[in-house]
């Protein structure tokens, strides 16, 4: 019996996922004003681009991938990846928790480092660096949504509690 190959059904998955998102973005109303775009627009973009990419991927590393299948390959990934793997989605569900408690801002930033820092592995990074991005990173989403695009976003309700009002 021949073995799947791990690429085809990734990218299989993945067109499947943004056929469903196109879907659901056919269901969102739309009131528009003037000549805006519109809510659809980012959605419709995502879901091109997600189908794009894993048609390239299937391409691509598809390809590779059978070669080192019958040349007998590495696993796709070992036990420290794994526990990587598992770290890392935990830290997002930790991130989805944290944002209603704390605020999307802190959580960003703090989530940002978070995420450098476990996925740099082994690799030595400047946390000076690291720190400086993940402020500017969770900066520019959080007033680029709240301020450019108007869009709010969570502010946290311990500051409401403690009396402190979050831009």
């Amino acid at each position: 019996m021949k073995k799947l190959n791990r690429t085809y059904v990734m990218g299989a998955v993945f067109i499947v996922f943004a056929l469903w998102v196109m879907w659901q973005t056919g269901m969102i109303p739309e009131r528009l004003v003037s000549n805006e775009p519109g809510p659809k627009l980012f959605p419709y973009i995502s879901a091109v681009g997600m189908i794009a990419m894993a048609v390239l991927s299937m391409i691509t590393d598809g390809r590779k991938e059978s070669r080192e299948a019958r040349e007998g390959a590495e696993p796709y990934l070992d036990q420290a990846g794994w526990k990587r793997l598992a770290l890392i989605l935990a830290e997002c569900v930790v991130f989805c928790i944290a944002m209603n408690g704390i605020g999307f801002w802190i959580t960003a930033m703090a989530g940002m480092l978070l995420f450098i820092l476990t996925l740099r592995a082994e690799k030595k990074i400047n946390l000076v660096f690291a720190v400086a991005l993940s402020l500017v990173l969770g900066s520019v989403c959080y007033f680029g949504f709240t301020r450019g695009f108007n869009i709010p976003l969570p502010k946290g309700v311990v500051w409401n509690m403690l009396g402190i009002r979050m831009p």
